[in-house]
């Protein structure tokens, strides 16, 4: 019997035929290693399963970096910690200048702000003052007759007759005039003006040859007065004072022209003097 070699260990074996032989072709087919290179293969299997995984290292790597990235990190904030307390109690020092400045502004802000309220009350004080002082002024330039006046009130028309009765009954006379003119102050009128002559406490009604001047400045019949006040009551007022009812008689018995009309609107100028008069006491200081 001869021995075949077994194709998985190499050693020879026997078949039925008792032959021992090498298989070549089946040798190299099923073993394509050589045996120096089988063994430190198997080595290499062995090592290796004692070795850790490469992911394993690359982790601890990483870990190790990430440790010493906190570890400067932590090194340079214990670094710069003095610094950033020095800048933070310079900050704090010039927030509470800062805040010092702003109430020292406030205050002095407050006490301007008092003072223009005085101000304004001592200008409102002077302002009213002179609005008094400024209507007192019109009310007496008015009654001095300085400044002019427009206003409603009443405008009388009178004219001579248009024929003589007797000797001289159908012409106005200067006392005429004169009655008039008080007749208006008394029925209310503020101001007066005889053919646009403003009438005054210096003004004259008086008869030259034979026209009537008034501050001696010649007038022509017609004549017109005109006269500020209440157009409502003025003209009724007039009628009923005793110069009123003396021109009505006037008219009446001598043909003189006597028209009394209520007017929105007159307009009296101020009187021409450029100078005021006035009284004193003898050895007045």
């Amino acid at each position: 019997m001869s021995d075949k070699p077994d194709l998985s260990t190499g050693e020879p074996r026997s078949d039925s035929s008792g032959d021992a032989y090498v298989g070549l072709l089946t040798q190299i087919m099923t073993q394509t290693l050589d045996q120096d290179y089988l063994d430190v293969a198997q080595r290499r299997e062995s090592s290796s399963g004692d070795s850790p995984p490469r992911w394993q290292v690359g982790a601890v790597a990483v870990l190790l970096l990430f440790g010493l990235m906190l570890g400067l990190a932590a090194l340079n904030t214990a670094q710069e910690k003095p610094v950033v307390a020095a800048e933070r109690a310079e900050l704090i020092e010039q927030i509470e200048s800062n805040q010092g400045k702003l109430d020292n502004q406030q205050a002095t802000l407050a006490s301007l702000s008092d003072e223009v309220t005085k101000l304004q009350q001592l200008l409102a004080a002077n302002v009213a003052d002179d609005r008094l002082l400024t209507n007192q002024l019109t009310s007496l330039g008015i009654d001095a007759g300085t400044l002019a006046v427009t206003g409603p009130g009443v405008e009388v028309t009178v004219d001579d007759s248009g024929y003589s009765v007797g000797e001289s009954g159908g012409v106005i006379l200067d006392s005429d005039l004169q009655l008039l003119v008080n007749a208006l102050w008394q029925a209310g009128a503020e101001a007066i003006a005889v053919d646009e002559h403003r009438m005054t406490t210096l003004t004259a009604i008086r008869f030259a040859g034979e026209a009537i001047t008034v501050d001696y400045r010649s007038l022509t019949p017609p004549y017109i007065i005109e006269a500020t006040g209440d157009p409502d009551t003025m003209p009724a007022r007039l009628l009923e004072t005793r110069a009123g009812q003396a021109w009505l008689d006037l008219e009446a018995n001598f043909d003189i022209q006597f028209e009394v009309v209520a007017k929105d609107k007159v307009s009296i100028p101020g009187d021409a003097r450029d100078n005021l008069l006035y009284a004193e006491a003898k050895g007045a200081s």
